[in-house]
């Protein structure tokens, strides 16, 4: 780590991947931007609720006078988002219309819109939407068709003037993968001495599938986690 990186609080989420409070020329513990290496992004065009949980746990995670564990950070979080009064907007997301991609969302959704009549954006266009709470779809023979996000994606202008409730779950399933990546060096998602992985002789390869294997098992307990939220 060169010396303009020292950074302290540091949290390390896998290979070359870590952000923490940088110090230059003095110590300050006040900086009004985290240090972040290797740390993914939030993309333009997704909600403000993805933004305020990576943010909220990066920043109390590096909080000088924190004494809870990044996974206890991570459940806090989620929780507080599951129960908080959020504006309609914070649930807006950008998406852009691109007929020729398969985009299994998009299409659907656009499929769904001019069944409706509702307009179409123009190819290239961006356009933006929420997911709404909605009941199971089923075939013609009765049998439950497997969810699918672009049957519960809704025009913002219209599920606002509709009032549609929206599906604050489905969003927060959309930061597992980020969340998982806060957890996943914790004990309990590492494998065990018996399992194949711990036999393999080969540093990178054991390590490549030794960090697959954590974010696999922290998914799966976030999705769970979230699931039994209330």
């Amino acid at each position: 780590m060169a010396y303009e990186e020292v950074l302290f609080p540091v949290c390390f989420t896998g290979k070359k991947k870590y952000f923490g409070v940088g110090h230059e020329d003095i110590v300050n513990f006040k900086l009004k931007n985290l240090f972040m290496k290797g740390i993914e992004t939030v993309k333009q065009g997704k909600s403000q609720l993805l933004k305020f949980i990576r943010e909220k746990i990066m920043r109390e995670a590096m909080d000088i006078n924190n004494t809870r564990s990044i996974h206890d950070i991570v459940e806090d979080t989620l929780r507080e988002a599951r129960n908080k009064e959020w504006d309609f907007n914070d649930f807006i997301v950008m998406g852009t219309w691109k007929p020729k991609k398969k985009n299994l969302c998009n299409n659907r959704f656009m499929e769904r819109m001019r069944e409706k009549n509702e307009r179409i954006p123009d190819p290239g266009e961006r356009f933006s939407y929420v997911v709404v709470k909605g009941p199971r779809l089923r075939n013609e023979k009765g049998r439950l068709i497997p969810y699918r996000v672009g049957d519960y994606m809704e025009y913002a202008g219209i599920a606002k003037e509709k009032n549609m409730e929206i599906d604050i779950n489905y969003y927060l399933d959309t930061t597992v993968g980020m969340c998982a990546r806060f957890i996943n060096e914790d004990d309990r998602y590492q494998p065990p001495p018996s399992h194949k992985i711990m036999q393999l002789k080969y540093s990178d390869e054991k390590e490549k599938q030794t960090n697959k294997y954590s974010q696999d098992e922290a998914t799966k307990w976030l999705k769970k986690y979230i699931k039994g939220l209330q």
